[in-house]
């Protein structure tokens, strides 16, 4: 179903336009545009993505109060700017991410209206003339740089609006496009986000809708969001908070107060149900009196993700084997229990079980194929560390979950046997880096993995018991 803006009454036509153009969840305008991936905020862009083979899907509602625009009439009163109910939208935006390396990521989004409610439908105003999907949304990341403390990417992103008669640029022929440079900085507890771009638009309304609307077609913008990722210590929430906009030097009509150019702000929290499923909940309001803006509104969100990078085989050097040595016993013999295997630690945000470098998932991976390819390794022991701030009771124990976090994830996503798996927390008690900075103690907030061999048993020589006794006395 494609969204219509009908051009029958001039109200009519006014507020279809309008609010079709200003769409709330995924438009071409900067207001509650929900970002693609697990790794990204709200509506705002991490730089990192999301890692090689990795599956997202995305599901956000919101509701917005008093969006649709309302026009000046002689002789009355322009309700636009009152604070009273007048109208709201509701809408509904799927979105589904696919990591194609470990640098580069791949969305498409599909944003649609699934209600709306117009108080005062006398008055000069815009509407929907029909509710569906209103546009396509495709999108690409690319991670340029990531230190750990700094990540920086791009994003590109093309709308094919499938909203007829839109006033603003008429039934569009070619996509919008977009292009945006992002760049993330990890603090630990704080992670800030910020994002800047343009965005080109093309397309013209059709002479009918020049004549009877009193809108005109807007130019290219510049967009511009920002954000933070707080986590909450000791809990496992995450507070959310950010501000977005667009610049256009066009005002889209003399009869409206709203203006072209949009900023609008949200506050909201983030909680992980496990290490797939993501909640996202908040509430956002204009900071400027703009097109599409709202007096208010409230988003609700969750997000998934999986892995689904077949396991390649992995060569495994074997276990060194030590000297035979000759005992009196049933045995005979130890063999080094350490494999001689390097895997890369993987890496968490500060107080916080949810993995920072998508790297993580990788070593993951290989360590599933060393035990599917290596039928002699015993168990694999699972490590888990802490930076040195907080109490060490509270580090032992959030080392443990980080672990666990680990474990479950190999269990459920990789299938590996539990058999196989044992964790233990460190707490802060064995640093690999110095805690005296950000920059290094964030790099033991960690898990590091021991791979232990099986110690084959070896018949020795036959031994009667009156010897043992004998040695007894």
């Amino acid at each position: 179903m494609r969204t219509i803006i009908g051009v029958g009454a001039l109200a009519a036509a006014c507020v279809m336009s309008s609010e079709v153009r200003a769409n709330i969840t995924g438009s071409d305008l900067q207001n509650f545009n929900a970002s693609y991936t697990p790794m990204d905020s709200v509506t705002v862009h991490s730089a990192r993505t999301m890692g090689s083979g990795r599956l997202g899907l995305g599901l956000f509602f919101n509701n917005a109060v008093n969006t649709l625009p309302y026009f000046n009439e002689e002789g009355r009163d322009n309700i636009d700017q009152k604070k009273t109910f007048n109208n709201s939208v509701t809408g509904m935006e799927v979105a589904v991410s696919y990591g194609i390396t470990s640098f580069w990521d791949f969305s498409l989004a599909l944003p649609s209206y699934i209600a709306q409610t117009v108080e005062n439908d006398d008055l000069l105003h815009g509407y929907f003339a029909r509710l569906g999907v209103t546009e396509l949304r495709l999108a690409t990341k690319f991670n340029l740089v990531d230190t750990g403390f700094f990540a920086l990417g791009i994003l590109g992103t093309a709308n094919h609006n499938r909203i007829q008669n839109n006033p603003y640029s008429g039934n569009m022929q070619w996509p919008a496009f977009a292009l945006e440079l992002l760049g993330t900085l990890d603090f630990g507890f704080l992670e800030w986000s910020t994002n800047v771009g343009y965005r080109w638009h093309h397309g013209e309304p059709t002479a009918e809708l020049k004549e009877v609307l009193p809108v005109q077609r807007f130019g290219d913008q510049l967009v511009a969001s920002t954000g933070v990722d707080v986590k909450l210590p000791a809990t496992k929430l995450t507070v959310q908070g950010e501000i977005y906009g667009s610049y256009a030097r066009q005002d889209f009509s003399t009869f409206s107060p709203r203006n072209t150019s949009i900023m609008e702000g949200l506050v909201g929290l983030k909680y992980p149900l496990d290490d797939a499923w993501t909640l996202y909940a908040g509430y956002g309001s204009e900071m400027r009196h703009a097109l599409s803006s709202a007096d208010y509104r409230i988003y609700a969100g969750v997000r998934w993700m999986t892995d689904l990078t077949p396991v390649k085989p992995v060569e495994v050097a074997p276990a060194p084997v030590a000297p035979i040595v000759p005992v009196m016993g049933p045995t005979i013999t130890e063999r080094a229990p350490d494999a001689i295997i390097e895997l890369d630690d993987i890496y968490f945000h500060f107080d916080s079980t949810e993995i920072r470098d998508p790297k993580g998932y990788e070593v993951m991976q290989r360590l599933k194929g060393m035990l599917q390819n290596n039928r002699t390794i015993d168990r694999v022991v699972i490590e888990g560390h802490a930076c040195a701030l907080g109490s060490d009771a509270y580090n032992f124990e959030l080392s443990d979950r980080r672990a666990d976090t680990i474990e479950r994830w190999l269990m459920r996503n990789y299938g590996v046997s539990p058999d196989k798996l044992l964790t233990v927390g460190w707490g802060e008690k064995r640093p690999k880096h110095s805690n005296a900075v950000e920059s290094s103690r964030m790099l033991n907030r960690r898990v590091t993995f021991k791979i232990y061999y099986e110690m084959p048993r070896i018949p020795g020589p036959d031994v009667t018991p009156t010897i043992q006794a004998k040695e007894a006395h």
